[in-house]
């Protein structure tokens, strides 16, 4: 069964390779093993921790679409509307997690992401920057002025704006300034699992009434606290939370997988280390009771219903 994962760092793997003289990275290391998992849609996300520059951050925005651009045998880009049609092919969408580098002219850099094809960001990652407060940041900190422009340059763009890393100020803050959907491309239920990078009850339902969506993160320490527990059929347990409390139409998958990153071949759940067992999840969401065509629409129809919802026609 298909599924369109809402998060991958592979554009961080990207530029890495390139600094090591490699390209070619898209079809040579991930298209195949996100073949075998039947991940027929995926978001490449741009992914910087907190200290990067905007030079560093255009320097991998650009790589990433140097390879999208050398694949297009391989792959559809979506850009817009008129991208999401069937194809054949499996669909990518460049994202960006984290704008630290953006420290003024939001703006303008906000435009220039988007001229380059990204169509999901989000302000920050864990940290405090000049736009937001991610979760290790100060909890009465939340968008700055100069956070709200972006946010508002995002909507009116037809960007989406990605809300999993934001401190629960921010969160609050980007529901007051915005009108459109959001989205957690990569977040569970803390209900669940009591951490910060999960969403609260009061959240979940917020995204869910502005149509918005939440994707399954496979990282092992926002399933459970129990290693025994860290595996496909209890992250499904967080959907059944979310479908329960939000309804089935606000779910998705943002596996974040990260086999590939320095490091972290350990932080994912047992039976979800990488794309090519992504079909794990499918079966977990059956185990808690999902039919085929609600698994479909989480696996991913209701992604492509929200990209058809907020994209522009190109």
């Amino acid at each position: 069964m298909r599924i369109f994962d809402l998060h991958a760092d592979i554009g961080w793997d990207i530029l890495h390779q390139h600094q090591q003289g490699r390209t070619g990275v898209l079809r040579s290391d991930h298209l195949d093993k996100l073949a075998a998992g039947e991940v027929e849609g995926v978001g490449i996300a741009c992914y910087f921790e907190g200290e990067e520059s905007w030079e560093q951050m255009q320097q991998m925005v650009l790589a990433t679409r140097q390879e999208i651009e050398a694949t297009l045998d391989r792959v559809t880009w979506i850009r817009g509307r008129q991208d999401l049609t069937e194809t054949g092919k499996p669909h990518v969408i460049m994202t960006v997690e984290g704008m630290c580098g953006i420290r003024d002219q939001a703006e303008q850099k906000i435009q220039w992401l988007y001229d380059q094809g990204v169509r999901i960001a989000s302000l920050c990652w864990n940290e405090e920057n000049a736009l937001a407060t991610g979760v290790k940041g100060t909890v009465v900190r939340g968008l700055s002025e100069e956070g709200r422009k972006a946010v508002r340059k995002m909507e009116e763009l037809g960007m989406i704006l990605d809300v999993s890393h934001t401190n629960e100020k921010t969160f609050w803050d980007m529901i007051e300034v915005t009108e459109g959907p959001l989205i957690a491309t990569h977040s569970n239920a803390r209900a669940l699992r009591a951490v910060d990078r999960n969403l609260t009850d009061q959240q979940i339902r917020a995204i869910a009434l502005r149509g918005g969506l939440i994707g399954l993160n496979a990282a092992r320490n926002f399933i459970a606290a129990d290693p025994q527990q860290q595996d496909a059929l209890h992250l499904a347990a967080h959907g059944r939370y979310i479908a329960d409390l939000a309804g089935v139409n606000t779910l998705a998958v943002g596996f974040d997988f990260m086999d590939f990153l320095d490091g972290h071949t350990t932080s994912m759940a047992s039976d979800l280390t990488h794309a090519g067992q992504a079909q794990n999840l499918m079966k977990g969401l059956r185990a808690q009771g999902f039919s085929e065509q609600q698994c479909r629409d989480i696996g991913y129809d209701n992604v492509i219903g929200l990209l058809k919802r907020v994209l522009k026609q190109e």
